[in-house]
């Protein structure tokens, strides 16, 4: 029987009257002719399914699926032969939909094919089950069985072929292809009582997450820490010595990667496809001290480009900018006229992104350069040859015998020729340019501080001043915008170069940056701005030693900076600086140390507590560098460890990874239905990873939020970044994460529920130290009897692992015990 696929509903109706009116006799058919000759009729000339989208008999242990939906498994039709009736329940309402409990009472048959379809989805991850005969239909979500009795919640029931003509308008936004993608059913089924996961402790927590009050001590170092380490650049009068001496070169890979070097220098290898045309991409630095953006690089104007530096958020690319004014390509920007213009600090707050980089020029080249775009003699310089050709006009010839009406029409013409600000302002860089023999490099950055359509409206921006400007034109991008842009069409006509600005080594980072404070803090080097704080530095200073210390004598807090940061520089420095003074931390226990002792070296629990809580008494996945690794998406408590597992099989090797660490999200998302994970849990927690920075995907992708949820489509490529691995291998299994993370868990046990409650607002060291080891323990139960056990992770070898943190509290609790 050849079927023809339905493209509409009108189709499929066409197809079901059809079916019906050659339904005149009754039959017995046995499973595999009721599939032939009504199942895959009513799939795919009815709901639309093209027969290359599902698969019939699947192997499933010792058994076989019958229909199995969509890669990965979106829904499982379970078929039983035609002969076979299911006994619907009379119920005074109408409606299609009723209680699993009360059609499992009603019929026997009914019965076992709902356990079986609900056993096959639960064993492959699907959330959709239909249970058919081919004339009768049950539609329900998959959910595990209460112990003494069927399934609850509720379920769509079609009881005949003329029910199915009857809600087929229904049935099409349920069961075919786009509503199975869509969910419609699933939520459909939802609203009307599907159980959800448990609350979290968080919302028993008066004012949570509770703001912590700073000491006077930690408001004066906060507030020196950010002066000294965030806002020192921006300090005019020493802002040359900054970037000439924490300058640090990109694309240096430091020894406390948690990733293999290969996947680092692949950071921006898989951007686009391989079989896709794209522009050059290469990096800044080609080898230690030597950079490809030479000064022959930045006087050739011939492709009429702008330069592109492509990196991600805080990898360095206003630094790189900086450092090639000021050292690299020093000589070249003094012999030209350069223009800064910072869309993120400057431009925040306008919505024009043209007005801003016109009122930045002009105020570079009037205070820089003391050139006035609207100086009258300066003006009439630009229009030389459109003053001649005024005076060969009729106006003109009123020079001698009226020059007062000549003068009124000519200053009508230059003023009009001001108007329009964008030409006025290519007509003055085009006459510095050809008269005055300057070179003019215009920098657009920070665009990446700003949204997507402000980054390609930069890129657009700086594509006409490069090429209409007969300007030297950098602009920064994220790999995000740049591949959107690409696909787009902004990026219509490709770059003369793109060059890739990759994260330099941390510690290295770090010591030139704290050392530069130090400077200043204790008078090696005059900042004006402070000349006017009395204030004693040596608190700060004091602080910003054991900084130094720490990084030099503590490899744990290394391995914490270099991985959970990601490569983001910006990122880095203001935790360094949100640490000293933080209220999180035992200042007065720093001070008392470095009284005693002449040092102190900050322990990495001090440093994962800021990380994890910042200024706040507990732990908020809002404002937190931490992402909850144990989020639940639904009411299955095995999904405390999909997060883990998604991690830990992106960090294995294998031939599902490419070399540079990619893979697929069909791979990922079957692996981790064979372990019974649901389709949609499986993408809520690949989108959650990626919101909170453990993976990242070929085209850099975070998804925005808004009323309805997340929305964007999934890319097809992801990976493990070092935020992810800091995650899994070091955080997940230590005393302090689980401590943290008790206040945002669902427990879906309850005495566990109200025994962390009772003491969930201590923070005494007992008190938090029994709180995790609660934590664990119901985890670890999760874990043996959820028949989890890929090869490639184990939740007790983690919980080994994670001991010794456990043992530290322990001694410190004995320690204190003791005195």
């Amino acid at each position: 029987m050849n079927v023809i696929t339905a493209l509409e509903l009108a189709d499929g109706a066409r197809a079901l009257q059809q079916l019906i009116s050659e339904q005149t006799e009754a039959h017995d058919r046995n499973e595999a002719e009721t599939r032939f000759h009504l199942i895959d009729y009513l799939l795919q000339g009815v709901l639309g399914w093209d027969r290359g989208d599902f698969k019939l008999e699947t192997a499933q242990g010792r058994s076989f699926t019958d229909y199995e939906f969509g890669t990965p498994v979106q829904m499982i039709w379970e078929a039983k032969r035609e002969g076979i009736p299911f006994v619907i329940p009379v119920r005074t309402r109408r409606g299609n939909i009723y209680d699993i409990a009360s059609i499992s009472a009603a019929s026997e048959e009914a019965h076992d094919a709902i356990m079986q379809a609900n056993r096959y989805c639960l064993d492959r991850g699907s959330e959709i089950a239909v249970a058919t005969n081919g004339h009768q239909f049950i539609a329900f979500c998959a959910r595990e069985p209460e112990i003494t009795g069927p399934i609850l919640g509720k379920c769509l029931v079609v009881s005949s072929l003329a029910d199915f003509e009857k809600n087929l308008s229904r049935l099409w936004d349920f069961l075919s292809p786009e509503g199975i993608r869509l969910g419609t059913l699933k939520a459909f089924l939802h609203r009307r009582g599907l159980p959800a996961a448990p609350k979290k402790l968080s919302a028993s927590i008066p004012d949570y997450p509770k703001f912590l009050q700073p000491t006077t001590l930690q408001v004066s170092l906060a507030n020196m820490a950010h002066l000294l380490l965030i806002n020192i650049e921006l300090h005019d009068d020493i802002e040359r010595q900054f970037f000439k001496e924490c300058y640090c070169e990109s694309g240096a890979l430091s020894q406390h990667a948690l990733l293999s070097k290969q996947m680092l220098n692949a950071r921006y290898s898989s951007l686009f496809p391989p079989d896709e045309a794209s522009p050059r991409i290469e990096p800044a630095v080609a080898k230690p001290g030597k950079p490809l953006l030479t000064p022959e690089i930045l006087s050739d104007a011939i492709s009429n480009r702008p330069i592109v530096l492509l990196g991600d958020v805080g990898v360095g690319k206003s630094s790189f900018l900086k450092h090639l004014m000021y050292v690299s390509a020093y000589d070249e920007f003094q012999h030209a006229l350069y223009v800064y213009v910072d869309l993120g600090r400057t431009g925040a707050l306008s919505n024009n992104l043209k007005d801003v980089v016109l009122d930045q020029i002009e105020d570079a080249l009037i205070n820089k350069y003391s050139v006035d775009l609207f100086e009258a003699d300066f003006v009439k310089a630009v229009y030389k040859a459109d003053i001649r050709r005024f005076d060969r006009s009729l106006y003109g010839s009123l020079k001698e015998s009226d020059p007062i009406t000549y003068q009124r029409h000519l200053l009508d013409l230059l003023t009009s020729k001001q108007k329009d600000r964008a030409s006025h302002t290519k007509a003055s860089i085009g006459y510095l340019v050809k008269e005055r023999r300057k070179q003019i490099i215009i920098a657009l950055d920070n665009s990446d501080q700003r949204d997507s359509e402000t980054q390609s409206e930069a890129f657009i921006i700086s594509q006409t001043m490069a090429s209409d400007w007969k300007a030297t034109v950098f602009v920064s991008m994220r790999p995000r915008t740049f591949y959107q842009s690409r696909r787009s069409g902004a990026l219509s006509a490709y770059p003369h170069r793109v060059f890739t600005i990759a994260p330099p080594r941390i510690d290295v980072v770090i010591r030139k940056r704290i050392q530069f404070a130090l400077d200043v803090a204790e008078g090696r080097r005059n900042l004006e701005s402070l000349s006017h704080i009395r204030l004693n530095l040596s608190n700060i200073a004091a602080f910003l030693h054991v900084i130094l210390k720490t990084v030099d004598a503590n490899d744990a807090v290394n391995l914490f900076l270099e991985n959970i940061t990601g490569g983001n520089i910006r990122l880095l420095i203001e935790l360094i600086a949100n640490t000293i003074g933080s209220p999180n931390i035992d200042t007065e226990a720093v001070v008392r140390g470095l009284e005693e002792r002449g040092e102190f070296i900050l322990p990495v629990h001090d440093w994962w507590k800021v990380a994890i809580q910042g200024d706040h008494r507990y732990y908020d996945p809002t404002r937190s560098h931490a992402a909850n690794m144990y989020s639940v998406f639904g009411p299955d408590q095995r999904e405390h460890f999909l997060i883990s597992m998604v991690l830990a099989y992106l960090n294995a090797a294998g031939k599902h990874r490419t070399a540079e660490g990619f893979v697929t999200y069909t791979d990922l998302a079957c692996e981790m239905q064979v372990w019974g994970f649901r389709a949609s849990s499986i993408e809520a927690a690949v989108r959650l990873a990626n919101n909170m920075r453990l993976v990242e995907s070929n085209r850099r992708v975070t998804f925005d939020e808004d009323e309805a949820g997340l929305y964007g489509a999934l890319p097809d490529l992801w990976r493990i970044n070092t935020i992810g691995v800091y995650h899994l291998r070091v955080w997940s299994t230590t005393f302090s994460y689980l401590d943290a993370m008790a206040v945002d868990m669902p427990f879906f046990d309850e005495e566990i529920f109200r025994e962390l409650a009772g003491n969930i607002q201590s923070l005494t060291l007992e008190h938090r130290l029994d709180r995790a080891t609660i934590v664990r323990d119901y985890l670890t139960e999760v874990w043996e009897t959820s028949s989890i056990s890929p090869e490639y992770f184990n939740w007790l070898e983690s919980c080994h692992e994670g001991e010794d943190s456990f043992d530290r509290a322990r001694r410190a609790l004995a320690r204190r015990v003791g005195r």
